[in-house]
């Protein structure tokens, strides 16, 4: 009996597997007929709508719609041609479709037609063409009512539901000519896909606010393209951090307005009230905006000042010798009262050894003794060609973890590495104890000089 059962599911396994060698056949009707039809099950499948707006990030003179046919009766072994034509559809203006010769190979049953469809040539308006199988050419006509698929065809634009809130406030008020240019440089034409997230029932603000500061950059890269004075993107605010990079007019302000930083651009856009990418060049060009230039001028050499240190710090661990420094970042240094910090080789958050070296001459640090040992350095060495690191003058030796002395030379005297730390050191420390008040001097160490 076991055996009986055995051989009869080894049968069964063996029909089956021939089977599924088989060749596939197409859908017969009759075994004379001669025609094909439209591949497609649905009513609403045989009238197709095509919006030029889901294609805009590429600015498509045509788009290509595909359309499944699929042939009736047996596989012939000779190559067939299908007829395939277009007319109107009433009510409607016609369409422009090309269509490429339909050739059907031997065996061949079933295929995609690539219909190109022409732009319209105005928005806003359905165009249509009906594009049918008319059994003129090798392949007759199949099925009926499965033989005409009407095409409607338009550019229309309408603002995305989901732009509200956190879009008004990061891309601005939406418009037509917006959006195209948002589709275009994203490279998307449906960019604001992603921009809500409807599980969380929330948007995406880092989505958002990332498209705001690439196009922003994009728009403020040069001047203005006529046309473009509906992309009225906001400059959004220092405290969300955009990333906004330098404009086309800044080097025009430089001089009053300092090193570009974006969050500079920002607080400076607010101090003016606002503005958006449409008017923001005007804006700086104003009356207004020279004025508060002027009186902005110092508060913004002194943050530049501190900017330029707060780099020198982390330059440090980078090995680049402090010569460099000039050519990476530099801020020419006044007789203003600079807002400073420590730096690196004094603080020596790495243990490298620098900070008891530093404290052996200078002491323990406090800003106000920096401030003092700068402007004595500054009075040495002259504001052209004084860099501030150069007081203490270690560079990170990064093959073996730990700090050199930097042989580039500086000052007056052009001494580098431990001749320079000393000659900073004597020079400060007699201006200290002899040109200060005893009130005013600093807690400098006496430190015997070979």
């Amino acid at each position: 009996m076991r055996k009986s059962f055995y051989y009869i599911l080894g049968l069964f396994c063996l029909m089956f597997a021939l089977t599924a060698c088989e060749g596939r056949e197409p859908d017969l009707f009759d075994k004379d007929s001669n025609g094909a039809y439209f591949d497609y099950d649905y009513a609403n499948e045989f009238e197709h709508t095509l919006n030029f707006s889901d294609h805009i990030a590429d600015n498509p003179d045509t788009v290509s719609v595909t359309l499944k046919v699929k042939l009736l009766g047996y596989l012939m072994d000779e190559a067939r041609t299908l007829s395939v034509k277009t007319k109107p559809v009433e009510g409607h203006s016609l369409a422009g479709v090309a269509i490429e010769k339909v050739v059907f190979a031997n065996k061949e049953y079933e295929k995609q037609i690539e219909v190109k469809v022409k732009r319209p040539e105005f928005e806003d308006t359905v165009y249509a063409v009906c594009i049918y199988l008319d059994g003129s050419g090798d392949i007759g006509s199949g099925i009926v009512g499965k033989n005409e698929i009407n095409l409607y065809v338009k550019e229309s634009y309408e603002k995305p539901e989901i732009w509200y809130s956190h879009m008004d406030n990061l891309l601005g008020t939406w418009n037509k000519k917006k959006h195209i240019f948002l589709a275009q440089h994203k490279g998307d034409s449906h960019f604001y896909s992603n921009f809500y997230e409807s599980l969380n029932q929330q948007h995406n603000y880092d989505s958002i606010l990332a498209l705001n500061v690439s196009a922003v950059n994009a728009l403020l890269a040069v001047e203005p393209e006529e046309g473009l004075e509906l992309v009225d993107l906001p400059i959004i605010k220092e405290s969300d951090h955009p990333a906004y990079t330098e404009p086309y007019f800044w080097s025009e302000y430089e001089e009053t307005l300092g090193l570009f930083r974006a969050n500079k651009f920002c607080r400076f856009v607010n101090m003016l009230g606002g503005a958006t990418t449409n008017n923001i060049a005007a804006l700086f060009a104003s009356e207004e905006a020279k004025t508060k230039m002027d009186n902005e001028a110092e508060n913004f050499h002194k943050d530049d000042f501190l900017y330029m240190l707060n780099e020198y710090y982390s330059y440090a661990k980078l090995g680049y010798p402090i010569s460099e420094y000039k050519n990476l970042c530099w801020v020419k240094m006044g007789g203003a009262n600079y807002k400073v910090r420590i730096p690196y080789w004094w603080e020596d958050p790495d243990a490298l050894g620098t900070g008891e070296i530093v404290k052996k001459y200078f002491g323990e640090y406090n800003d106000e003794k920096y401030k003092f040992m700068l402007q004595t350095m500054l009075a040495e060495d002259g504001a052209d060609n004084f860099i501030t690191e150069s007081i203490l003058p270690f560079v990170y030796d990064k093959e073996n973890e730990t700090y050199a002395w930097d042989n580039s030379p500086f000052g007056e005297k052009q001494l580098s590495g431990e001749e320079r730390l000393k000659e900073c050191y004597r020079r400060i420390k007699d201006v200290n104890d002899n040109d200060l008040p005893p009130s005013r001097r600093h807690d400098i160490p006496d430190v015997a000089l070979d």
